[in-house]
C-alpha cells in the first residue's frame, strides 16, 4: 500500500509536525493524505493557526512510500519464481538425450510460453524494491 509521508530532502528522516509547531523525527512515516504536498501543508499550517515558524518547508519533501504486510512480499516473490523454475525444467527435459518420450514440437511450446511469462516475472521483480 502507497502513502504519502513528510521527510527531510537531506537526511531522509521522516518528520512529525506536532501540535505545538515543533518537529519530531521518526523511523516510522507519518501519513498524509494523497493529495499532500508541500504547498498544501503549507496552506494547511497558515489556514489552521497551528504555529509552524520553527519548521522550514524549503527542506522537507512530500515522498510516496510503500508500507508492505509482513510476509507479502515474500509469497509475491515465492509466485513470481514459478515460471523461472518450469522453464529451467522444460529445458532440462529439452536438452537431456535420455528423454526419449518426450514430443519436442509440444516441449518448444511450452518452453516459449514460459520464457514469455519468466521475462514478465523478472521485470516484476526488478521493480519490486
Amino acid at each position: 500500500m502507497k502513502v504519502k509521508t513528510l521527510r527531510f530532502k537531506d537526511t531522509k528522516e521522516f518528520i512529525h509536525i506536532l501540535e505545538d509547531g515543533s518537529v519530531a523525527t521518526s523511523n516510522i512515516p507519518d501519513v498524509l493524505p494523497d493529495t499532500a504536498s508541500i504547498d498544501l501543508l503549507k496552506t494547511y499550517y497558515k489556514i489552521s493557526g497551528q504555529k509552524t515558524d520553527d519548521v522550514n518547508f524549503d527542506n522537507l519533501e512530500v515522498v510516496e512510500y510503500d508500507f508492505i504486510e509482513s510476509g507479502e512480499v515474500g509469497a509475491d516473490i515465492r509466485n513470481k519464481l514459478t515460471p523461472p523454475l518450469n522453464l529451467v525444467s522444460l529445458l532440462e527435459d529439452y536438452f537431456n538425450e535420455l528423454t526419449y518420450d518426450i514430443d519436442k514440437d509440444k516441449a518448444k511450446e511450452f518452453i516459449l510460453k514460459e520464457m514469455k511469462q519468466t521475462l514478465e516475472s523478472v521485470e516484476y521483480l526488478s521493480e519490486l524494491f
